[in-house]
C-alpha cells in the first residue's frame, strides 16, 4: 500500500486484519482487510473535480436551453403582461391617442418628415404617440411602452430592416405580441417602408408572424402619384371601427386581414 502523502511503499507489520479504519465514515470501525472503497472515495480530489465539472456543464446546458427557447424573454414579458392585466382597461372614449407609432431610430427621419406632418397637421387631424415626445422622461422603458399601447386606439409599426434589428422596437413588438394573444384584437397597422424578409422576424413572435403572413401591408409607394392614396388608406385603417367580427376590410385596394 502507498501513502498519498509520501508516495512511498507502506508495509503493515501485523497485516491488515490488525488495523481498524478511522475514515471515511462509510468504513469507520471496520477491519482494514474488510474495507472496500470506491475509486471516488480513494481519489477525493478527482471526485470533487468531476462533480464541479458536471455542475458547470449542467449550468451551461440550462443557460443554452433558456437562450434557445427564449425563456428569459417569456418570463419578462409574462411579468409585464400580468402587471398590465391588473390595470383597468381603458374604454374607447378614454384613449388619449389615435395611434402609437413604433419605429426604428434609423427611420425617424421618415416619421418626422412625412408621417407626423401628414397625420397631425392635415385635417382631420390625428393624435400620435411618439417615443421622443410623449414618453415619460426617466420612466422605465417597458412601462412607457405598455402605457403608450394601452392608451392608443391603434399600434402602428413602421417596418424596415432597421426595425427588425432594433432592441427598442423588440420591446414594443414583444408587448404587442402578448396583447394580440390575450385580447385577439385587431389594433395593429403595418407600414412596409422598404422590402423586408418576413423570416427575419424572430420566431418567438408566432402570433405576429402569422399576422404578417396573412395581412397585406400598407407599402410606402415609390411612385409619387400614389402617395395620396397611401395616406388615405392609412387614415382609414387607423380610424376604422373595431367590430371584433370582421376578418377582412377593404381600403382602396389595400386589404387588411
Amino acid at each position: 500500500m502507498r501513502s498519498g502523502l509520501t508516495n512511498h511503499q507502506v508495509t503493515f507489520v501485523d497485516g491488515l486484519k490488525s488495523y481498524v479504519c478511522d475514515s471515511p465514515d462509510a468504513v469507520r470501525g471496520k477491519i482494514a482487510a474488510d474495507a472496500r472503497l470506491s475509486v471516488f472515495e480513494c481519489h477525493t480530489a478527482l471526485a470533487s473535480s468531476l462533480l464541479c465539472a458536471g455542475i458547470l456543464l449542467f449550468f451551461l446546458l440550462v443557460v443554452g436551453l433558456c437562450h434557445k427557447f427564449s425563456v428569459v424573454w417569456y418570463m419578462r414579458m409574462t411579468w409585464a403582461w400580468l402587471r398590465a392585466k391588473r390595470k383597468p382597461k381603458l374604454k374607447k372614449g378614454e384613449l388619449e391617442y389615435d395611434a402609437f407609432v413604433s419605429f426604428s431610430e434609423m427611420d425617424s427621419g421618415w416619421v418626422e418628415a412625412h408621417l407626423v406632418p401628414e397625420l397631425e397637421q392635415v385635417e382631420p387631424r390625428l393624435r400620435l404617440c411618439l417615443h421622443k415626445r410623449d414618453f415619460v422622461p426617466g420612466g422605465w422603458i417597458l412601462d412607457n411602452i405598455m402605457d403608450a399601447i394601452e392608451k392608443s386606439h391603434r399600434t402602428l409599426f413602421v417596418l424596415s430592416q432597421s426595425f427588425i434589428r432594433s432592441e427598442w422596437c423588440k420591446y414594443e413588438l414583444n408587448y404587442t405580441h402578448f396583447r394580440l394573444f390575450d385580447h385577439n384584437d385587431d389594433t395593429v397597422v403595418l407600414i412596409l417602408l422598404e422590402p423586408i424578409d418576413k423570416e427575419t422576424v424572430p420566431k418567438k413572435f408566432c402570433k405576429l408572424r402569422r399576422v404578417m403572413n396573412s395581412r397585406t401591408y400598407l407599402e410606402w409607394p415609390e411612385d409619387h402619384d400614389q402617395i395620396p392614396g397611401f395616406w388615405h388608406s392609412l387614415r382609414t385603417a387607423i380610424k376604422k371601427p373595431e367590430t371584433g367580427n370582421e376578418n377582412v376590410v377593404q381600403f382602396d385596394n389595400v386589404e387588411l386581414i
